[in-house]
């Protein structure tokens, strides 16, 4: 039992990074930058199942932007734990504005919705995320594993690949490998798709 406990325990504090929703009075910052799009948030989870914040997107086409800013409210809707796995789906909505440079161009009230689901364990990964956008989507999917089981406090390593589709901008999938490291209350992802586009995400949790 206190195997189980401590393995719980672990999976919890591995499974908090990169979550629409961490831990009571946990505060997250996340930057995920690529040449056609960013996304970056401020998020405070209030319980283990909310959080809020506000979040901001930029997507390119033909170079120009549009950009959006959104009040957002994520929730755990569902959260199942084994042995030696977790599995997670969240659903998230916001409201906001959107500055577009592309046609038609303006400001407009805007808003976002989604889920994201995933799968863990100590050595392997894979997540779902979805966005939808008042005329535009994005789909994300990961499968990615760990070559070596690390201590909670040791540097954490993963190599993954992403797949993603931004409908309305770019109706091929882009297929991204990259690396994921995370030591303590750090998150870093880089990479490059196979098409070129370089990829760098940070996120810090306190």
């Amino acid at each position: 039992m206190k195997k189980i406990i401590t393995l719980t325990a672990l999976l919890f504090s591995f499974k908090s990074f990169a979550h629409p929703v961490i831990y009571k009075d946990g505060w997250a910052i996340s930057s995920a930058n690529m040449e056609d799009y960013s996304n970056n948030y401020v998020m405070y989870s209030f319980s283990n199942k909310f959080a809020v914040g506000v979040d901001h997107w930029r997507f390119s086409q033909d170079k120009a932007n549009t950009e959006m800013g959104f009040l957002k409210l994520n929730h755990l809707l569902w959260r199942a734990n084994g042995e030696d796995y977790q599995a997670n789906l969240y659903i998230h909505g916001g409201l906001g504005v959107r500055d577009q440079e592309w046609k038609p161009h303006g400001t407009y009230a805007d808003y976002v919705v989604g889920a994201e689901a995933d799968w863990e364990t100590r050595v392997l990964y894979t997540a779902l995320k979805y966005y939808q956008f008042s005329d535009l989507s994005m789909t994300q999917a990961r499968v990615g594993f760990s070559p070596a089981i690390a201590d909670f406090n040791s540097l954490q390593t993963w190599f993954m690949v992403q797949g993603m589709v931004i409908d309305d901008l770019n109706e091929t999938v882009m297929i991204t490998p990259m690396l994921r490291f995370f030591y303590q209350n750090v998150l870093w992802e880089i990479g490059s798709s196979t098409r070129g586009d370089w990829m760098l995400n940070l996120m810090v949790h306190y």
